[in-house]
């Protein structure tokens, strides 16, 4: 009896690692422990050192906000409507106009084909070249995060039309709930944000800048004809210096350290959300958003603060 107990529990601790193991392989942690809030943390290197290699990582002057829990993975939906109802449940959703963004942006269109009966599982799916879509609640996510900066300077900056970056475009997902918060299917109605204004979405991998242009044709193609949003190659950690200022910035892929270039594109208020740290290592997501304008970089400029852990291929390097 003794032994047969043993092994049944040898048996279980086997499978929670193993389950383990595979929400860690994903773009976001399924579960984020709750901790104590401190006002600042210094990053360290795998070793526990401090690291020196980038500086702006290892400034004093970010801050690590209170890890929460976010109940990932469990919001899979039959239909939009469906995946969206569950990610507003679990209060990863948190405002309507999110929440109608996303059931007005069918995951489905934007899936690789061969992953189109999983379209709506709040997992990420691969869309060849290496990347993915990411799952759903980490869209949701995103969106929240970037909401607040778009509605303060829509308040302040009625007719001061918004820009938004999307850097790794991917499938064209994201970049499309950035133009539906700028603009509705129908010209005569109100955009969500109350202003209107322009999304460019950039990836290294030209294929996929196409397939992009493709599946946004396919429901959101009005978006392309008006001009709202525009898909186009780029690298990444240059972004679009000739149509900064941005007031959000989003990059799909994790860079090894803080891009200063991307940095610099941020308006005054603005915010950028980012995934930093090495493709084998611990990966956090950031939120930096810039506080005031210097004549050249400068960290001071800049408010950073850690969210929580995530898992998101590397963004690439153009010599890569």
């Amino acid at each position: 009896m003794l032994r047969n107990t043993c092994t049944s529990v040898i048996i279980l601790l086997g499978l929670i690692s193993t389950l383990l193991s595979i929400c860690t392989a994903y773009n976001t942690n399924p579960i984020i422990p709750p901790e104590n809030n401190s006002s600042q943390f210094v990053k360290k290197d795998s070793g526990g050192q401090q690291n020196s290699k980038d500086p702006i990582s290892s400034s004093s002057s970010i801050k690590k906000e209170a890890n929460r829990i976010m109940r990932a993975w469990t919001c899979h939906g039959r239909n939009q409507r469906q995946l969206v109802d569950n990610l507003t449940s679990a209060g990863i959703i948190k405002s309507q106009i999110i929440r109608d963004v996303m059931n007005n942006v069918d995951r489905a269109n934007y899936v690789f084909g061969g992953h189109s009966s999983n379209a709506y599982d709040d997992t990420p799916l691969g869309i060849g070249h290496g990347q993915t879509i990411s799952a759903p609640h980490m869209h949701a996510h995103v969106l929240e995060e970037l909401l607040p900066p778009l509605l303060i300077h829509a308040s302040e900056h009625p007719n001061d039309p918004v820009s938004i970056l999307d850097v790794g475009c991917g499938s064209g997902y994201l970049t499309t709930c950035f133009g539906r918060l700028l603009s509705n299917k129908k010209d005569d109605e109100q955009p969500p944000l109350g202003i209107r204004g322009k999304v460019w979405g950039i990836d290294f991998v030209p294929e996929l800048v196409e397939m992009s242009k493709y599946n946004t044709k396919k429901a959101d193609g009005d978006l392309l004809e008006s001009g709202t949003v525009t898909l186009l190659k780029g690298d990444g950690w240059k972004g679009l210096p000739d149509a900064a200022p941005f007031q959000a910035i989003h990059v799909g892929a994790a860079a090894d350290t803080f891009p200063k270039n991307l940095m610099m594109q941020l308006a005054v208020g603005g915010v950028m959300i980012i995934p930093v740290g090495p493709q084998l290592g611990g990966q956090a997501l950031y939120r930096v958003e810039r506080v005031k304008e210097s004549p050249t970089f400068d960290t001071s400029d800049f408010v950073m603060t850690q969210l929580l852990g995530v898992r998101y291929v590397p963004l690439v390097h153009a010599s890569n």
